[in-house]
């Protein structure tokens, strides 16, 4: 599906805009001809150093960036994506889970993938717009040119084949690799494209991070229907990035929704009139939208779309229709993409199957069987219930994973095992507080208050931004336990 619609759209409209790039006041556009002939050359290039290699990348959102991750996946090859906030440590570790060859990087990133390469024997490094990289593109270019035979040329891609790995903390520790086939992003594509207008000459933004499937399955799904793309590289431009090229619609996690929100209440009393233009639709996915952002919204003139989905499915569970009355505290109707099917388990577990779900968690047969059953249904860990029109509506989590507003999930053993590790800290318990989720400590510990608050803005100097600790409580006495010894949650 993907890359025929990618083949149609370079033979029927080969000058229409496939991305709009921002070039000082003005906003530049990208044509079909000239994005399908950069997804061919780097084709070509991928195919001769590194055939069916798992390729990684670390950067921030960039035209560029869908290049080489449609050229990656057209060649054969496995994308990786990761969060370019990790340390080197981090993306080292997972770049031997899955046996990646390839570091693909931002300049930003340069020297982070330097420190990466030197933890990796063998790893191949290339920067996005280097030296290096221009000279192997323009070789690869006049190559083309003499063979006069490219990527699309060929038959569509294999969908049943493995397409990206990308990581989930679940709700452990250990990072896991969720294999998705081709096929998983496409069904994506199908049911958004059902229940979405979007159509050829709308324009969009690429606003979703590039490394979480909810941003690489969003930003497949707008060019398939051949929507013109903003590239906004900095999610906290979000208003500019509106403003400047005109979209007329836009996936978001509800962290970024409130931020637009904010922006335009600042402005006037409506988006039409901030914008010069109505805002058609947002949808948001990754996190619970709060009633008080939809409300938000909805008083800005913006119709607002519930979606939900977990990495191992692609993003891909249920997700409300434009042309449906609102229900706000919904997380929209079930897929209606072909051979989706879900159900609630006798405990109140959403189930779903079909193509939609991963192949796997790479090479962990037994976590991989704890969360797909013998029959094939994927178990997401939250609980909820199916209503007889088939909206779905989430009651909250079977496991402790945090959600953040930011779409952003954090394992609470992650970060409890570090606090363990401090100085005097006995026990600790993470959690997620209030609407935004943010991130709570609840400690027990043998030192001072004092000691210990200092101990854990120490630790948050080397966590991820989104993995600090907000809030810091300090108990007297030891949590309860059950009669097994765990903490009574």
């Amino acid at each position: 599906m993907i890359f025929e619609a990618f083949r149609r759209h370079r033979a029927e409209r080969p000058d229409e805009p496939a991305f709009l790039i921002a070039s000082g006041d003005r906003c530049m556009p990208v044509s079909w001809k000239r994005f399908t002939d950069d997804i061919a050359t780097v084709c070509w290039i991928a195919e001769k150093y590194a055939p069916g290699a798992k390729v990684a990348f670390i950067g921030e959102n960039s035209y560029e960036w869908m290049v080489a991750h449609a050229a990656c996946i057209f060649s054969g090859g496995v994308a990786v994506p990761l969060e370019p906030a990790l340390s080197a440590d981090d993306i080292a570790r997972r770049l031997r889970a899955v046996g990646a060859s390839v570091l693909l990087h931002s300049a930003l990133y340069a020297e982070k993938a330097h420190d990466v390469a030197r933890l990796v024997p063998g790893l191949a490094t290339g920067g996005f717009g280097s030296r290096k990289t221009d000279f192997v593109i323009n070789a690869a270019v006049k190559a083309l040119g003499l063979l006069h035979m490219t990527v699309w040329h060929r038959d569509a891609p294999d969908p049943a084949r493995t397409a990206t790995m990308v990581f989930t903390s679940g709700t452990t520790s250990e990072p896991r690799a969720v294999e998705l086939a081709l096929a998983s992003i496409e069904t994506f594509v199908e049911s958004t494209s059902s229940a979405l207008p979007m159509a050829p000459g709308d324009r969009s933004l690429m606003l979703l991070p590039l490394h979480r499937i909810f941003g690489i399955a969003a930003t497949y799904t707008m060019l398939v229907n051949g929507v013109a793309i903003g590239v906004c590289p900095d999610f906290r431009r979000i208003y500019d990035a509106f403003e400047r090229f005109r979209a007329d619609f836009a996936f978001l996690v509800p962290a970024l929704a409130d931020i637009l929100a904010a922006k335009i209440e600042r402005k006037a009393k409506s988006a039409e009139e901030a914008l010069g233009q109505p805002v058609r639709w947002l949808l948001t996915g990754g996190a619970p939208l709060s009633r008080r952002t939809y409300e938000r919204l909805t008083a800005l003139g913006i119709k607002t779309i519930s979606g939900y989905g977990l990495t191992e499915t692609a993003a891909c569970f249920s997700m409300a229709r434009e042309a449906d009355e609102p229900r706000p505290t919904s997380a929209g109707r079930v897929s209606s993409a072909a051979g989706v099917e879900t159900k609630v388990s006798p405990s109140g577990e959403l189930l779903v199957r079909g193509p939609c779900v991963m192949k796997g968690y790479y090479m962990m047969p037994e976590k991989t069987a704890q969360a797909v059953d013998s029959d094939g249904w994927f178990h997401t860990g939250d609980a909820g219930r199916i209503d007889e029109d088939g909206y779905v509506w989430i009651t909250g989590r079977m496991s402790r994973t945090i959600v953040l507003s930011s779409g952003k999930k954090v394992a609470p053993e992650e970060i409890e095992e570090k606090l363990l590790g401090l100085p005097g800290v006995l026990e600790a318990v993470v959690s997620g507080e209030g609407e935004t989720r943010e991130i709570r400590a609840d400690i027990y510990a043998s030192v001072p208050d004092a000691s210990v608050r200092r101990a854990v803005a120490s630790l948050n100097q080397t966590l991820p931004v989104y993995q600090r600790i907000k809030t810091v409580v300090v108990r007297a006495e030891p949590f309860p336990r059950t009669a097994s010894g765990k903490i009574r949650l």
